[in-house]
């Protein structure tokens, strides 16, 4: 019996956490291929008051996409991202040559948690939530500048 109630936590574990990984791996790739694509957003605009509602009416979401762009992050539009058979909401933004892609999954009930490094294979990854979205912000920038961004980010969206 005890051998049971530790394998099947185990279990759980192991795919959760494999879960948030695979998450994470497909932020990554959506993020590879928007830099393949002829254009890495399908909203083209700095106005978060035009992307917003261009989101929520494709799927019924939107997150909070503050105008960092007096802080040298100008939001430049926004995508519609599929992970695990989900339509979930990316923003683009731009700081000098590099973009950052800041996809929000939607959470019911979730907990806020801290910035997470998840960096690797030449981009920095970086994931938090604040109870309504769990974030992943990646871009081909240095780590310490996609923190400020996190960080500017986290406080503007309140």
């Amino acid at each position: 019996m005890i051998s049971a109630v530790l394998a099947s936590g185990a279990t759980q574990w192991l795919m959760f956490n494999g879960a948030s990984d695979s998450f994470a791996a497909a932020v990554a790739s959506g993020h590879r291929r928007s830099l393949l694509a002829a254009s890495p957003i399908d909203i083209v605009s700095s106005d978060r008051h035009t992307v917003k509602p261009w989101l929520d009416a494709r799927i019924g979401v939107s997150p909070p996409a503050p105008d960092l762009a007096q802080d040298g992050y100008a939001l430049i539009g926004g995508r519609v991202e599929v992970i695990a058979d989900r339509p979930v909401p990316a923003l683009v933004y731009r700081h000098r040559e590099h973009l950052i892609t800041l996809v929000a999954e939607p959470q019911q009930g979730g907990s806020a948690s801290q910035p997470e490094d998840l960096s690797s294979g030449g981009f920095s990854l970086v994931h938090w939530s604040d109870g309504a979205f769990s974030y992943w912000a990646i871009s081909d920038m240095e780590r310490p500048e996609l923190d400020d961004f996190v960080a500017r980010f986290r406080k503007a969206a309140v």
